[in-house]
């Protein structure tokens, strides 16, 4: 008699729920305030208890959704996709260093718009060169936080 294999869903659920609980867990030994404002725990902690629950509703959704019948057919052209996607996620972070912060969230920014919600170009620079505005405000500005800046200045 064969055992069916737990849901994709519930596996990815579990490990993301390991390390959420590992980021909070590490991010509580911190300190998450300190005299000018949040302090080297304060994100993580946000983080991993964000990434925590979110694993939780997604293997709890797994658990409670009906059976599916046969096997699904995969979607290789949606996993090729989300693994450019990363690629250049990894690619753009990498790059940061040299041709800084604003310019590399810029393009990350542009290639998700065009790639992954299959806008046109023109729509992606618009949508890329104002998050990178907004987080420039929010953080230079705002926050006082330096930013990686490229050979331009920015």
């Amino acid at each position: 008699m064969m055992r069916a294999l737990p849901d994709r869903d519930v596996i990815a659920g579990l490990a993301l729920a390991a390390l959420g609980g590992f980021i909070t867990l590490r991010a509580t030994q911190w300190d998450l305030m300190g005299e000018d404002g949040p302090g080297p725990g304060f994100f993580p902690l946000g983080y991993g208890v964000l990434m925590l629950a979110l694993s939780i509703a997604l293997t709890g959704r797994a658990l409670l959704r009906p059976a599916m019948r046969g096997d699904a057919p995969v979607d290789v052209a949606g996993h090729a996709r989300a693994l450019l996607t990363w690629a250049v996620f990894a690619g753009t972070a990498v790059a940061m260093q040299w041709i800084g912060f604003m310019l590399g969230f810029a393009l990350l920014s542009a290639f998700i718009v065009a790639h992954v919600f299959e806008q046109g170009w023109r729509r992606a620079a618009l949508v890329g060169i104002a998050c990178a505005a907004g987080f420039w405000v929010v953080f230079q500005q705002l926050l006082g936080v330096s930013l990686p800046t490229g050979p331009w200045g920015f």
